[in-house]
């Protein structure tokens, strides 16, 4: 088993990042207004009125942990116990609902494109980016007629993309779901979505993109592949996938078990978030060639994902900030500004987690981070990273931020890291394959 997470140049990334601001941005920014709004009715006079912003704040879900005050630093009693309820409760749902696909309803004609692009991202709190402008492609905002109840994410996407005449493009590089007019991209094996067969289950998407046999002519042996593109909401995150192949069914259609072919028991592959999929190539022994095709393909796995997210909030102007939450401790080193990049050096430390230290060292890369003034606006860190340490339980790593405005101690550096990580499965099976 192996994966592509496809080439990209960093030039590119970090256009991508600086120019897809539009829509994602926009539901951000709206999204941090009604939080904030709610947040300052929790602390008004009645008892009804603070019961109603804290249900309403529960009620939009995990994605505004962020947003939400840090309650250490809050004063009033009933106000800081209302957030440590709301941060419980969604930090809870977070945990359970996170192998669930997230369900979409859009409804209504002359629907706008945009229109439907912020109704995705609101719905689900995962990020979408027009890449048409920046390909110099026409950003057309065609009207749709939309009839989308209670679809998984990314089949009501793919059925948006579909009738806007787009194509979804998942080698981005920002850790969204891109767009771009279809068939304008020149793809390569396995990344073109086509009459492909395609499962939707939980919250992947998975497509069924090759299936190819091979003759090796200095041993005399045969194979076969089946080339297998796994897309998953973005807001996933995962850190590892990990497929045993005693979890492989393959069955021809003479009704013969055909074997997996691989060269270790289990194979684990490294997820990063820049490309929210991953293609897995599953080997096995070629098919009896009276057989004409595969009657099942059947693959169970699993995939190893943050849950239960701590945020930190530390001063940039304050020397060695630091801050624990649980067994968790991040720590801000040397701040150094060069020309229009900031760097800042950022350390995290997971006492007691020595056991499960190396799952938690892979999430470590995917962590989000941001910096954000008193108003609540925020900038996205934009320039990449380098790991510059290493020691028993913890790593520390330096983060680039590209032309932010301002002055170092004018921001708070916002750190999400997981608190706990968990193993949500990925199971598949197409049927009646043709065989090559």
């Amino acid at each position: 088993m192996t994966t592509r997470l496809g080439p990209v140049a960093y030039s590119l990334v970090i256009l991508w990042t600086l120019a897809t601001q539009g829509v994602a941005q926009e539901v951000s920014a709206a999204l941090r207004d009604r939080v904030a709004q709610l947040v300052e009715r929790l602390g008004e006079e009645g008892t009804e009125t603070r019961d109603s912003a804290e249900e309403a704040l529960t009620k939009l879900g995990d994605r505004i942990l962020p947003l939400l005050p840090d309650p250490a630093e809050v004063e009033d009693v009933d106000l800081r116990d209302r957030i440590t309820r709301i941060r419980s409760a969604l930090e809870e749902s977070s945990t359970e609902n996170v192998s669930e696909a997230t369900r979409i309803t859009i409804q209504g004609e002359g629907i706008r494109l945009s229109e439907a692009l912020r109704e995705l991202q609101r719905q689900s709190g995962n990020r979408i980016s027009d890449l048409r402008e920046l390909y110099g492609q026409d950003a057309t905002n065609p009207a749709l007629d939309l009839q989308i109840e209670d679809l998984p994410f990314l089949e009501a996407f793919d059925r948006i993309a579909e009738k806007a005449g787009l194509d979804p493009i998942f080698y981005t590089g920002d850790g969204t779901i891109g767009l771009l007019t279809r068939g304008a991209m020149e793809y390569g094996p396995g990344e073109a979505t086509g009459s492909a067969p395609t499962i939707y289950t939980g919250p992947f998407r998975v497509s069924l993109n090759q299936v190819a046999a091979q003759h090796d002519l200095t041993t005399g042996t045969r194979s076969t592949n089946a080339q297998v593109m796994v897309v998953w909401e973005p807001r996933l995150r995962p850190m590892l996938m990990n497929l045993d192949v005693s979890n492989v069914e393959i069955v021809d259609d003479r009704g013969q078990v055909v074997q997996p072919s691989v060269s270790e028991e289990a194979g684990t592959v490294v997820l990063r978030p820049e490309n929210p999929t991953a293609e897995l190539n599953l080997n096995m022994t070629s098919p009896d060639r009276q057989a004409q095709q595969l009657d099942r393909l059947k693959v169970r796995a699993t995939l190893t994902v943050p849950s239960g997210n701590e945020v930190f909030r530390l001063d940039l102007g304050a020397p060695n900030a630091s801050q624990e939450q649980g067994e968790v401790t991040v720590s801000v080193g040397r701040v150094e500004v060069d020309g229009f990049v900031w760097k800042v050096d950022v350390r995290v430390n997971y006492e007691g987690q020595s056991e499960a230290f190396e799952t938690y060292q892979q999430g470590l890369f995917n962590n989000r981070i941001w910096l954000q003034r008193p108003d609540g606006s925020r900038f996205d860190q934009n320039g990449g990273f380098n790991q510059i340490g290493a020691s028993n339980n913890s790593m520390a790593f330096q983060y680039l931020f590209v032309d932010a405005p301002g002055e170092p101690s004018n921001y708070q550096l916002v750190y999400e890291t997981p608190g706990a990580v968990t193993e949500i499965p990925l199971e598949f099976e197409f049927t009646d394959i043709p065989l090559p």
